[in-house]
């Protein structure tokens, strides 16, 4: 029985494709060693020398130092050899965007599909400062005595009332991380005084004014706001941001409007006078990057060479069409996924939400007070914590996460579903698991606990002369997650984003749709970085460049229990707020705890997600078979491995003759294709088995472990994305909005 899709697809999708074709790959490890010369000629290639540079300056120092002959020893150069692969490896087959590695571009659903690059010249790029880097000049700036008695003051936007104090988070760097700390203050007459006032921006100046009477000086009262400003209390309009205009753009703006900035302004207006003029080529020299980091010295902020540049690729296609029918088979797919994808119950939010009802029953109480573990709850239930320090104390150590989850995962129907089907694979020897809707008859199809807009992505692949679609599940809380740190350098992928922050606008106009802002490390803001996207914004350790009418601060924010759900209330505005995460971060990682409960509401009564996880049967068997479901494949043969599969070949490695009669012995062993992937998270690695530079740069890597997976590579074979009878991997974002909503 199949069931309609209650979801609509956008008419765009989001095609990300590497820089060089999956062919050229394939040349350079067609023969039994990847010889010293072919790792020359692509050192000496002027676009993978850029490509490098960008994600290793170190590294391009050393293969200039090798081609230079100045590395003789075998087992450097053997090293070297092996991260080249590896990188060449990644710009020739995956295409998560990184640098000039891969990158993306709009496509078009249509009649046909047809997919055909321009070609390497015709690629664009976008060419900025690393966030690392920025932020530290705009600390930097604000400390300079001139500038800082022009900027503007704004109160610290983590600033919350508890009782007759003024708590808040301060945050100091330790070379480039960011360490948080609970402070207070007295909430006196004078600082409120002073918040009161800087609400819209004012400068020493006017605050110092604000607070001179016949007992008080002007130059105590000067005093008396620097305090307040060094101690964070009020942060300048050079406080970092992740929404609005680039980061870049923003300080400029800032220092154009004050004096004494001229030589500032110059080489910052400079550096981006070349980037405009590098992103119409690849293949810039080195050289010239080093001569902007120069430059750049001239601002006095110390900086490491492999943070200094960002770059994101913006390939251009002749063509960038999927026909309809993909579209009607992605939608099959999504279909049969939320009915195989099961809601988890246990969560941190509902975990919360039920300690917030035993504490506070139907009570409407502060945020910033509820997530307080001295006056509150905290957020993080169950954990254990250290020394007190109210806001910071519940911030999760990843250690033994994975550990403690797979401990708690529960047993469901369809885990016992597959684990037959894989059972009966293995008796059999099946290479794959066909799935279908007769085996799921009795799951109900539920659209009513996913997100309103949602994004999956899928690969068009070629297995034996038939075409097939790699179906790797959706997720997230909105469809524009995945693309909003891309917007700033491509219109029309900002205008997508758009599209679809716009339907979200519609399905909820009795509430407030509020962007979280908050840069939690300096590189980070590499990932957050986007437009502002929306009306409203919630900052939180970052500053929101919106007027500040639309501006939720902490202390707006209240929280409550309604009908079994979690309900936050902006006071000023009297509406629920429901706040968005516009990229793609892993905030769960040591986040801070109103940042994550922010973060974590967004996706309130909604599954996690879309996918097909067998990850609680690593352990049973050392293969999965390859799952599909009529012309989708959900999930990729894949080989869970321990050090012994592979001993053999750890033992012959530097035998040619004897490490190619073992590699044969363990593929049919295995029953495993010649190219494989080394699965590292969410890292991969391109093996090709019969070429033993691949083989043995993959043992290095595995012989310092005890267990390892690999996974079946669908794009050995032609592909739709091509040029010239050369074929390029491909990954499609394919997003989908709730059409019944907007009925």
């Amino acid at each position: 029985m199949t069931h309609r899709c209650q979801y609509e697809v956008f008419p765009n999708y989001v095609l990300r494709t590497p820089l060089l074709s999956f062919d050229a790959y394939k040349n350079l490890t067609t023969q039994k060693t990847v010889s010293n010369q072919d790792f020359k000629d692509i050192c000496n290639d002027p676009i993978t020398r850029e490509a490098l540079f960008l994600a290793s300056p170190s590294l391009l120092m050393e293969i200039d130092r090798w081609l230079e002959k100045g590395i003789t020893d075998r087992s450097k150069i053997k090293k070297l050899q092996h991260s080249i692969l590896k990188y060449y490896a990644r710009m020739t087959s995956r295409c998560t965007p990184f640098g000039i590695f891969a990158g993306c571009a709009i496509g078009q659903f249509g009649h046909e599909t047809k997919i055909e690059p321009r070609g390497l010249l015709a690629i664009r790029r976008h060419t900025r400062l690393d966030m690392n880097y920025l932020v530290a000049l705009s600390q930097n700036l604000a400390k300079n005595r001139s500038i800082k008695e022009q900027l503007l003051y704004y109160p610290n936007s983590s600033l919350y009332k508890a009782g007759n104090q003024l708590r808040y988070v301060e945050y100091s760097y330790v070379g480039s991380k960011r360490h948080h700390q609970i402070s207070a203050v007295d909430g006196s007459e004078f600082i409120r005084k002073i918040l009161d006032k800087a609400v819209k921006g004012s400068s020493v100046m006017e605050l110092s004014k604000l607070l001179v009477t016949k007992d008080i000086s002007f130059e105590e009262a000067h005093a008396f706001v620097y305090e307040l400003i060094d101690n964070q209390i009020l942060v300048s309009e050079l406080e970092p941001s992740v929404s609005g205009p680039e980061f870049m753009d923003q300080i400029r703006s800032v220092l154009s409007g004050l004096e004494k900035t001229d030589e500032i302004l110059s080489v910052l207006n400079d550096v981006h006078k070349e980037f405009e003029s590098m992103n119409d080529q690849l293949g810039v020299c080195h050289k010239k990057y080093l001569g902007l980091g120069n430059k750049i010295k001239s601002l006095e902020t110390e900086f490491e060479s492999k943070y200094l540049f960002q770059v994101d690729l913006e390939p251009t296609f002749n063509k960038n069409t999927l026909s309809n029918e993909v579209m009607y088979d992605v939608q099959k797919g999504f279909t049969f996924l939320n009915r195989i994808s099961l809601r988890r119950e246990d969560t941190l939010l509902s975990k919360f939400k039920d300690a917030f009802y035993d504490r506070f029953e139907g009570r409407e109480v502060p945020l910033a007070i509820a997530l307080d573990t001295e006056m509150g709850l905290g957020y993080i239930q169950n954990q254990d914590t250290g020394d007190v320090n109210p806001l910071v104390d519940n911030l999760v150590v990843n250690a033994q996460k994975k550990e403690s989850q797979a401990r708690n995962l529960k047993w469901t129907t369809i885990d016992s579903f597959f684990q037959k089907k894989l059972l009966e694979a293995h008796k059999t020897g099946a290479y794959t698991i066909k799935v279908t809707d007769e085996d799921f008859e009795g799951y109900e199809v539920i659209w009513d606990d996913l997100p309103d807009t949602i994004s999956c992505m899928i690969e068009l692949i070629n297995v034996d002369g038939v075409k097939k679609i790699k179906f790797n599940g959706g997720g997230g809380s909105s469809a524009a997650n995945l693309i909003g740190r891309f917007c700033h350098g491509d219109s029309k992928l900002f205008e997508h984003a758009n599209k679809i922050i716009e339907v979200e606008n519609q399905m909820n106009k009795d509430k407030i749709m509020a962007e979280i802002v908050h840069l939690p490390e300096s590189r980070v803001g590499n990932i957050l970085m986007r437009p502002d996207f929306r009306k409203y914004e919630i900052p939180y350790l970052a500053r929101s460049i919106q007027p500040s009418q639309y501006q939720l601060s902490i202390d707006d924010l209240w929280v409550s229990v309604k009908g079994n759900r979690l309900v936050l209330r902006s006071k000023k505005y009297n509406a629920e707020v429901i706040p968005r995460l516009t990229n793609a971060h892993n905030y769960s990682s040591n986040a801070l705890p109103i940042y994550h409960f922010l973060s974590d509401i967004q996706n309130q009564g909604n599954r996690g997600g879309l996918w097909l996880n067998l990850d609680k049967f690593t352990e049973d068997f050392d293969f999965f078979p390859r799952i599909e479901y009529e012309n989708l494949i959900l999930l990729e043969a894949t080989w869970n491995l321990k050090k012994d599969h592979v001993r053999e070949l750890i033992e012959n490695q530097e035998d040619d003759i004897a490490l190619i009669d073992e590699l044969k012995v363990f593929k049919k062993r295995m029953n495993m294709p010649s190219f494989v992937k080394l699965l590292d998270g969410d890292n991969e690695l391109l093996v090709n088995l019969d070429n033993l530079t691949s083989v043995r740069m993959l043992l290095d890597i595995i012989t310092k472990r005890d267990s390892f997976r690999l996974s079946e590579f669908l794009h050995g074979k032609e592909g739709v994305v091509a040029m010239n009878d050369t074929y390029f991997t491909n990954q499609i974002i394919v997003s989908f909005y709730n059409s019944s909503k907007l009925d």
